[in-house]
C-alpha cells in the first residue's frame, strides 16, 4: 500500500527544504525542531527564541504538478481525517510561516482563521473557494498572498 509520504515525495521534500531554510535563516534564534507528535498534533515545525512555535509552509501550487505560484497559498481548515487542520487555532500559541519568493511571512492563525471562514463559504476551485478531495475529509481554501501580507506579524527576509 502506498502511503501519502511515498506518493507525494516531492511535496514532503519541498516542505522539508522550506523548514531547513527557515531554521538556517533564524540561526541563533533556532532552538529545536518539533517532534513527530508535536508536528502532527500541535501543528508546528520549529521552536524559535523570538517567535515561539512556527509551522513552516513551502511555496504552493494552484494545481498538483503545476509550477510554484507565489501569489497564492493554501489554508487548511480540516486535515485528511476531518480533524482541525494546521490553519485552525489550537491550544498552542504559534505562527504559520509562509514561504514567498523573497521572504517568509508569519501569520497568527488565531487572528485570521475566523476571517477566512467568513470569506471561504462556497465549494469551487479558485481564490477563496473551499476544496476537498474524493475519499478524504479535508477542507482547504486557496488564499491570495495579499490577504496574508495584510495580516503579517513578522517578516524573515531570504538572503
Amino acid at each position: 500500500m502506498q502511503t501519502a509520504k511515498t506518493k507525494y515525495t516531492g511535496s514532503f521534500q519541498e516542505g522539508t527544504v522550506a523548514e531547513q531554510e527557515f531554521t538556517d535563516l533564524r540561526q541563533d534564534n533556532f532552538i529545536r525542531k518539533a517532534t513527530r507528535t508535536e508536528d502532527i498534533h500541535e501543528h508546528w515545525d520549529v521552536l524559535d527564541k523570538e517567535f515561539g512555535k512556527v509551522d513552516v509552509k513551502a511555496g504552493k501550487r494552484k494545481y498538483r504538478g503545476g509550477p510554484v505560484d507565489y501569489s497564492i497559498h493554501w489554508w487548511e481548515f480540516k486535515n485528511v481525517t476531518g480533524k482541525p487542520g494546521w490553519g485552525s487555532p489550537n491550544k498552542e500559541k504559534r505562527f504559520i510561516a509562509f514561504r514567498l519568493e523573497d521572504k517568509f511571512i508569519l501569520v497568527d492563525p488565531n487572528k485570521v482563521n475566523n476571517l477566512l471562514q467568513e470569506k471561504c463559504t462556497d465549494h469551487y476551485r479558485g481564490l477563496w473557494g473551499l476544496n476537498t478531495r474524493p475519499g478524504r475529509h479535508d477542507l482547504a481554501a486557496m488564499i491570495p498572498v495579499d490577504f496574508l501580507l495584510d495580516h503579517t506579524e513578522h517578516v524573515v527576509e531570504v538572503q
